[in-house]
């Protein structure tokens, strides 16, 4: 008798842990698909952040193109109704002027719109191959004058630029990476002045960095969120103007460049973003 409760307790315990093990091996299951959904998850929230920031780099050099060949279009029309005219060209050789300058003006804004935007789908490529792409030396004072033409229709009649930098400066970055820095805080700077105030540009040296610094006479930060500004998704803006990545964009160009971007109010007034990189010593030229 006593031998029968012995083998029933066993039997019973042994049909127990069958049961145990396989309510673990289902926990597990679902635990696993769990773990691939999550995964599945991530891997659409990285490819929709991609995509977004394509498209927010992508917005101001087409953005600029676009308004570029508007002008271009009024020119042309002008040209042809001073052709039409009697006397042609000659019946109205004020009005034949501005048609070439603003031709001329908006020529560097169509190269520079041309070559910012082939230049991230090439970048786009060669990530998507697996080709990392090496530093280049760069002139900052070039990159900003750059970024300064392709921003121009931005920047209009109501907000005044003071570029103060140093010309000679040079560091090493990614073709095209410092140019979407500096897009990035400039427009934030005019969207925060709604189209007038002024913008300070400025350099200074600190021991073996660079800083640049962007002044804007704007409201300022809003009061202790400096740090909040570089994450993904922070922004001030209408969900139509801003996605809140530029300055997250920002801060990763620049630590991978091995340099540093902050935000701080101004005593007068406004907000000031510093973007500190390595400079670039004769050896590395």
């Amino acid at each position: 008798m006593v031998q029968i409760i012995i083998y029933a307790s066993l039997v019973l315990i042994l049909a127990l842990f069958l049961v145990q093990a396989v309510l673990l091996r289902r926990r597990a299951n679902q635990v696993n698909e769990l773990v691939r959904q999550l995964q599945e998850l991530d891997r659409q929230a990285g490819l929709g952040r991609l995509l977004t920031g394509i498209a927010h780099d992508l917005n101001t050099p087409l953005g600029a193109l676009g308004c570029a060949m508007h002008t271009r279009r009024q020119a042309l029309d002008k040209l042809r109704k001073i052709l039409a005219a009697e006397g042609g060209v000659g019946s109205d050789p004020v009005g034949v002027q501005k048609v070439m300058k603003a031709l001329d003006d908006t020529r560097g804004v169509v190269d520079e719109s041309m070559d910012r935007t082939l230049a991230m789908i090439d970048h786009l490529r060669k990530a998507g191959r697996g080709e990392p792409e090496g530093p280049v030396v760069l002139s900052v004072g070039d990159v900003m004058d750059r970024v300064l033409r392709l921003l121009n229709h931005q920047l209009k009649d109501g907000v005044t630029v003071v570029n103060e930098l140093d010309p000679d400066v040079l560091v090493k970055v990614q073709q095209g990476g410092l140019g979407r820095v500096f897009v990035n805080l400039l427009t934030n700077a005019i969207d925060a002045m709604e189209g007038e105030g002024n913008i300070h540009i400025q350099s200074r040296r600190q021991e073996d960095n660079i800083c640049i610094s962007i002044a804007d006479s704007g409201p300022g930060l809003p009061s202790n969120e400096a740090d909040s500004l570089f994450c993904s998704g922070w922004t001030t803006k209408d969900c139509d103007k801003g996605s809140g990545l530029g300055l997250f964009i920002s801060r990763e160009i620049i630590e991978g460049f091995g340099g540093e971007i902050t935000a701080a109010n101004v005593p007068n007034g406004g907000a000031e973003l510093t973007v500190c990189l390595p400079v670039v010593t004769g050896d590395e030229q």
